[in-house]
């Protein structure tokens, strides 16, 4: 081979050399790009995937309370973990229409909390992003967040108006029960009587609606004086809560002393209320007894229908439970027989009836609550019955939220004391 041929074969060598070099360099940039193409939709994919699971947990967060500030902080603090926001506020439209910040009180709404509200769209500002809380066609308020040192872009607005839109469905729900929650507890105290206390007694009664959800309007007392001068006392709860409740209870309430004024025993008395409540055709059934007292002798009567027993103690502290056998209780779909039972009360001897909300709870059983309020009862014996009646409840319930209706009656014999 001449030396010119071989030179063209060099030169067509090294020329073949270089486009697979620039081949090689071009499908090395394809497949860099492909590779952040492919790491950036998984990356995309996982960013949604994290807030789809963020928009869940919204939507349990909001619905684990019926109150309108614990969903608000409840909100506030998941989207501050969460890295949503460096902060937020949730600002509501009261039943006034007026404005106000949950879950840090106080402050006034900003301009852009006003747009907000008026225009039902959401606003975005340097570091700040506000979205209606809506429900169809109910404005519930706004959802204010901020991001320290951060924008908030397109796809960051579309997800903090879906994260509203969980929020203002449990906002109305809690915003739903606490309404109803008030008027039950309205018409309940309502009807509630202002006890009238003869001479030779001492009465206190107590009523504290749950303080938590709807668990209000079925628990009642009543405290009178019949024409024959005997006194009647009641306490009863209805099984069911909320306004249904509340409206039942009304009527027993009214049924019980009508019957009792008429005359009839703790025994008839109960069963004539038994049977008017089955004819009401209700889902409700209730809990009640009847004590009578003649003030002259101290006697007492009464029964029982599926009510805890009268605690009775003397004004040393001994305590008794009036606890012989119940009838069913009120409303059950057949007729039963109800007992009547009579004893006597000493001079300075006190009577106390009572609701289950006053020793039942999700932690203990029952009983270990009877023993305890026997024990308080005892304890407080000595002292006039309206301070009785506080420390009771202070010893019962404590600091703590009660979930049920709280109702209780005290009424101590003073004839010969």
């Amino acid at each position: 081979m001449t030396g010119t041929g071989l030179e063209d074969l060099v030169r067509e060598l090294r020329q073949t050399v270089e486009r697979q070099q620039r081949e090689l360099r071009m499908h090395r940039s394809e497949l860099e790009q492909t590779n952040a193409g492919l790491l950036a939709l998984h990356a995309e994919v996982e960013r949604q995937r994290q807030r789809s699971v963020l928009l869940d947990e919204v939507s349990r967060t909001v619905s684990a309370s019926l109150r309108g500030h614990e969903v608000a902080e409840a909100l506030v603090d998941l989207v501050i973990r969460e890295g949503v926001a460096t902060s937020a506020d949730v600002w509501l439209l009261g039943d006034d229409r007026r404005v106000h910040r949950e879950p840090r009180p106080g402050g006034k709404p900003d301009n852009l909390v006003q747009r907000v509200l008026s225009t039902r769209e959401p606003v975005t500002a340097p570091g700040r992003m506000l979205a209606p809380l809506t429900v169809g066609p109910i404005l519930m308020g706004a959802l204010d967040v901020r991001h320290d040192g951060e924008e908030f872009g397109e796809d960051d607005v579309a997800f903090v108006v879906a994260v509203a839109a969980r929020a203002a469905v449990g906002l109305r729900n809690a915003g739903e029960y606490e309404r109803e929650r008030e008027m039950a507890e309205r018409l309940q105290r309502a009807m509630l009587p202002t006890l009238d206390t003869p001479e030779d007694l001492e009465l206190c009664a107590r009523y504290l609606p749950a303080a938590r959800g709807v668990n209000v309007g079925g628990d009642w007392f009543d405290a009178f004086t019949r024409d024959d001068g005997t006194i009647v006392l009641t306490v009863g709860d209805v099984t069911g809560h909320g306004l249904d409740a509340a409206v039942i209870m009304g009527k027993l309430q009214n049924a019980l002393r009508a019957y009792a004024t008429e005359g009839h025993g703790p025994a008839e008395t109960l069963r004539l209320t038994h049977g008017l409540l089955r004819g009401w055709h209700s889902p409700l059934l209730a809990t009640a007894v009847v004590l009578e007292l003649q003030l002259e002798t101290g006697r007492i009567r009464w029964a029982n229908a599926g009510h805890l027993p009268v605690f009775v103690a003397g004004a040393e502290g001994e305590v008794r439970a009036l606890d012989q056998p119940n009838a069913p209780l009120m409303g059950v779909p057949f007729a039963f027989a109800i007992h009547e039972y009579e004893t006597g009360l000493r001079p300075g001897d006190t009577a106390l009836l009572y609701t289950d909300g006053l020793v039942e709870r999700r932690t203990r059983p029952i009983d270990t609550g009877m023993d305890r309020l026997a024990e308080v009862f005892g304890d407080v014996a000595d002292l006039d019955t309206g301070e009785a009646g506080d420390r009771i409840l202070a010893e019962m319930l404590g600091t703590a939220d009660h979930d049920d209706d709280v109702c209780l009656l005290l009424c101590r014999w003073l004839a010969g004391a």
